[in-house]
């Protein structure tokens, strides 16, 4: 009798355990699905003397976020991009490392969503959508030019975006420490530049 009840006692720890571990799983994948930011694509072209950088990413925001873009609060978007020089007993060599800032705002007064680069680009949209799905894109941004790489066939490309939370008001940045649906960043998207000389 006491060896039936034990193995029921098991089957009831499993069965909470099971439970437990698949609530979890579903609301981390909730939350997932309610922020986030994926690389989809990127590439390299060369146009004469420079080569340009091309990317598409899905990008997701909860309706906090939306709000807050909705009530002013001005969100920046930092995107970063690395190319290295593979070496065989040593570490890679850094070719060039660019940085490129785009804030997303709401202009009250004309009631317009406007992106922002950092270099000087301004493009101002009639509704929220809008200006995400142009944010979701990297155009013909330069990242470096010919005379920076040398003859090496192959070059490992890095980029990453996320949301600097660093540039939102002092206070917002204090409630949102913990806050996993503003933790807004892609993971490093890594691919090979092939060096058509």
């Amino acid at each position: 009798m006491m060896d039936f009840f034990m193995h029921y006692l098991k089957k009831i720890k499993l069965s909470i355990f099971f439970a437990i571990w698949m609530s979890l799983f579903f609301s981390s994948s909730i939350i997932a699905a309610d922020n986030s930011l994926i690389i989809k694509t990127a590439e390299i072209n060369k146009q004469f003397e420079a080569y340009f950088l091309n990317a598409e990413f899905e990008l997701f925001f909860n309706d906090d976020l939306d709000e807050a873009i909705r009530k002013g609060i001005p969100i920046n978007f930092i995107i970063e991009f690395e190319l290295k020089k593979p070496r065989k007993y040593w570490f890679d060599e850094e070719v060039t490392k660019k940085t490129k800032e785009i804030v997303l705002s709401y202009h009250a007064l004309s009631k317009q969503f406007i992106l922002s680069e950092s270099e000087n680009r301004l493009v101002a949209f009639d509704n929220l959508t809008q200006a995400k799905n142009e944010l979701k894109k990297i155009k013909n941004w330069r990242i470096f030019d010919k005379s920076q790489i040398d003859d090496t066939d192959k070059y490992s490309a890095y980029l990453q975006v996320k949301l600097d939370q660093t540039k939102l008001p002092k206070q917002l940045q204090v409630d949102i420490t913990s806050n996993q649906e503003w933790q807004l960043a892609s993971k490093q998207f890594q691919w090979i530049f092939i060096n058509n000389k």
